[in-house]
């Protein structure tokens, strides 16, 4: 995941070798109780995140 003008969003198609895996992955993080996203290019997301991983699937 990456963060683009301030919103949490999936690494653009170029840069992964599966994006239905991608998908399924970042669905994963649902199960758990998340106050916060790390992502290596952006930053730190704290805004609605279920909503947020929710607009992936």
């Amino acid at each position: 995941m990456v963060i683009e003008n301030g919103k949490l969003d999936i690494a653009l198609e170029q840069y992964t070798l599966d994006i239905e895996e991608v998908k399924r992955s970042i669905k994963r993080f649902l199960d758990y109780d998340t106050d916060k996203i790390i992502c290596y290019h952006g930053g730190i997301y704290e805004n609605e995140i279920k909503k947020s991983l929710k607009a992936f699937n």
